[in-house]
């Protein structure tokens, strides 16, 4: 089972300027099959989604997820029901979020500017590392993607939208044998999948 899917999305439970029904509208209507709500250090946009598609029957599969803001830089968590700390060391954190039964990835590594993990120790622990964010320069995703081959981890990918319209500027194809959420996560941490997506300097520079 071939799934499409934007993993790293913001909604206006944090930092993002669209509500999460106006995110799920326009992953729909691009043809997702997966998204995660990634808002900064809070479930509730990823749990809000769920419910909605839940009551609504709505055609598509939100998997829990969070962007946690450790002391060392942004770490995406998928699968968990439990909000971790902010400002906690990212290894610790890693540590946490296992124990919890999901899994990690390393957001937008190399981005020091807009707290990504640099330190290479981090990119060991961690099961995957996000190789393509569309709001990254490519040179940023190229050595993500090289040091994901070096330390053969799974891959992440997604829009990083903070928007409702750039959802889907991000993908994973995701190689699952289900669409559950337990299959999906098994399926990123073991690289049954590839990114593609494209880099929108309006995306990029949506701030301004």
């Amino acid at each position: 089972m071939l799934l499409k899917a934007d993993l790293h999305i913001h909604s206006n439970h944090s930092d993002g300027k669209s509500s999460v029904r106006e995110i799920l509208k326009s992953a729909i209507a691009k043809g997702l099959d997966v998204i995660s709500i990634t808002d900064h250090d809070t479930l509730n946009g990823s749990l809000e989604a769920i419910e909605i598609v839940r009551e609504e029957h709505l055609p598509i599969k939100v998997i829990r997820g969070v962007e946690i803001s450790t002391a060392q830089g942004h770490l995406l968590s998928y699968g968990i029901s439990v909000e971790i700390d902010r400002g906690i060391d990212l290894i610790e954190a890693v540590k946490l979020v296992r124990d919890l039964g999901g899994i990690t990835s390393l957001a937008h590594p190399f981005q020091f500017y807009r707290h990504g993990a640099i330190r290479l120790k981090f990119f060991k622990v961690v099961d995957c590392i996000e190789v393509f964010n569309a709001r990254s320069l490519p040179i940023f995703n190229r050595i993500s993607n090289f040091f994901c081959k070096v330390y053969k981890k799974g891959k992440t990918a997604g829009s990083d939208a903070h928007k409702a319209e750039f959802v889907g500027y991000g993908i994973v194809l995701i190689n699952a044998n289900s669409s559950d959420e337990k299959s999906i996560l098994n399926a990123l941490k073991n690289c049954q999948c590839k990114v593609k997506g494209k880099i929108s300097a309006k995306n990029v520079f949506w701030r301004f």
